[in-house]
């Protein structure tokens, strides 16, 4: 069998035969949404305008640091307005929701606070200086708050108002002076770094202060003038020993004494030869020095001579200017064999001196060259501590820099000519509710009233319905009725279906009853329900 397909005349019988079931709750929902309609509480509205100024001094002399958005900024703001403990300082100031307050907790009250708020940013397009592209930007913010009272919307609007201005310079003035703390808190532990630096150079130094890297080149020059005074002096003992030597050939042609014949007396007698022979010996003892060391062979013979002619010329030397045994002869000594001793033994005397010299400046050698070699293992722990030392330096001048940077910024927060809030349209009372539209939920209460009253209709037909009528009898069977008998209701039929219908209605209220209770003592309390139910209506 094919599916019965309604029509609107369908339809329209079964309106008829239900028209009270039609009628009834639509009367009572046109008439209970022209009663809520009329008895909800009107809400008002009071808003101000606050316009975000930029800062008065431009951003390349004093930059503030306070850097994010402005819509950032409010949003912050908002949150920090928003907290339980000043919504509820707010609330007993202006006694706000009093019935509420002695039954619903704190969370609810604050919430139903919050949501009477609203901040909207008022954007407009401007262009960027720096990369001249147009953007969307915050201009300005409204801030308003609802209420069924008009004048406790603009008390509470105002405060609202004051707290944004208030919190936005306690906010900006806190920023830049946290800036300038944290940057001189960083500077200040830069500062005891560089000074803990520079005491460990000092120790460095101390410790090598002969060795360090800038005395490098002071020590390489006295190294090479030590070098070449050494040699100098090499040059001028060879000089001196080829002099030493030369004199003593010469001396050695040389009589030391003088024999002088006493008047009366005869021929002179023989030159005495003992010195002779020891400058002789001497000059010899030099050439082999030259050759051989003092343990040789030849140098040690020559020494043992050198000591026995010293003795002779010693004992020559007492006789001197004493006459002979016989009386006829007297002996001085030679003045040119003593001018050239004399010039001998200085020679001798000045090498003497220049090789002790020497053994100073070889010794002095020695220790500039250990010097330099020390140096050069010095100069990677010195570079690193002045490397260091140099960084923390550089670090410590920057975060000096920034700090008057910041306490600049802080000065021109706290004398506000940084960006700020400037009200502009303070709250007023309003003279307009703001909510609900009567109208229009009265007429939205009308389709939904009717709508019900369809919709109950069309759910008792399915749950009771049957085969009713001319026309369905003839789609049903295929052909049409001989004859159509209305239906003939007696009185106790009537009696029958009120009693049903009361039935029926008793049972729904009784159910409507638990359900409310239940509701009631399980889920939320009734008045908490009415009122939240009544705010969300009025937001309609």
């Amino acid at each position: 069998m094919e599916e019965e397909v309604k029509e609107l005349g369908d339809y329209l019988d079964i309106i008829r035969r239900h028209k009270y079931w039609v009628l009834i709750p639509a009367v009572i929902l046109i008439a209970l949404s022209g009663l809520v309609a009329y008895l909800l509480p009107a809400t008002y509205k009071s808003e101000g305008l606050i316009l975000i100024e930029s800062q008065e001094i431009p951003n390349d002399l004093v930059r503030s640091t306070v850097t994010s958005y402005a819509d950032q900024r409010i949003e912050v703001i908002k949150q920090r307005i928003m907290t339980t403990s000043k919504v509820m300082v707010l609330v007993r100031k202006h006694n706000l929701y009093p019935d509420l307050r002695k039954k619903a907790p704190i969370s609810e009250i604050v919430g139903l606070f919050r949501e009477n708020i609203a901040v909207t940013m008022v954007e407009a397009n401007v262009t960027d200086p720096n990369s001249g592209r147009t953007r969307r930007a915050t201009i300005a913010f409204r801030v308003s708050f609802m209420d069924k009272s008009p004048q406790l919307a603009q008390k509470v609007a105002n405060d609202l108002v004051t707290e944004f201005l208030v919190e936005n310079t306690r906010v900006r003035t806190e920023r830049a002076s946290e800036t300038t703390k944290f940057l001189e808190a960083e500077a200040n532990k830069f500062q005891k770094q560089i000074q803990f630096t520079e005491n460990k150079i000092a120790e460095f130094k101390d410790k090598y202060s002969d060795s360090l890297p800038e005395l490098l080149d002071h020590n390489l020059s006295i190294t090479e003038r030590s070098q070449t005074e050494l040699a100098y002096n090499q040059n001028q003992i060879h000089a001196l020993k080829d002099l030493a030597t030369t004199l003593r050939l010469e001396l050695v042609n040389i009589n030391p004494y003088i024999t002088q014949q006493i008047p009366g007396a005869g021929n002179q007698i023989p030159v005495l030869t003992a010195a002779q022979k020891l400058l002789q010996t001497q000059a010899e003892h030099d050439r082999l020095s030259a050759r051989y060391s003092e343990n040789h062979p030849d140098i040690k013979a020559l020494n043992n001579q050198i000591s026995d002619l010293e003795q002779q010329v010693e004992e020559e030397a007492k006789s001197l200017d004493k006459p002979s045994s016989n009386g006829r002869f007297t002996r001085t000594r030679n003045p040119i064999y003593g001018q050239l001793s004399a010039k001998v033994n200085a020679s001798e005397r000045e090498v003497l001196r220049l090789q002790q010299r020497n053994e100073l400046i070889t010794q002095k050698i020695a220790n500039y060259d250990e010097r330099i070699v020390r140096t050069h293992q010095v100069k990677r722990a010195y570079d690193d501590l002045t490397r260091d030392h140099e960084n923390k330096l550089r670090k410590y001048e920057e975060l000096r820099a920034k700090q008057l940077e910041a306490e600049l910024a802080q000065n021109l927060e706290s004398e506000n000519k940084g960006e700020s809030f400037t009200l502009i349209e303070p709250p007023l009372v309003p003279s307009k509710a703001e909510k609900p539209d009567r109208v229009k939920l009265f007429v939205m209460g009308v389709v939904v009233s009717i709508g019900a009253g369809l919709g109950l209709a069309l759910l008792i037909e399915m749950l009771f319905g049957g085969v009713r009528g001319y026309n369905q009898m003839t789609r049903i069977l295929g052909k049409a009725p001989l004859v159509v008998i209305p239906m003939i209701t007696t009185v106790q039929d009537l009696q029958k279906r009120t009693r049903g219908r009361l039935k029926i209605m008793v049972a729904a209220i009784i159910l409507l009853g638990l359900c409310v209770a239940g509701f009631h003592y399980w889920v939320m309390d009734l008045e908490v329900f009415w009122f939240k139910l009544l705010r969300k209506i009025s937001l309609l």
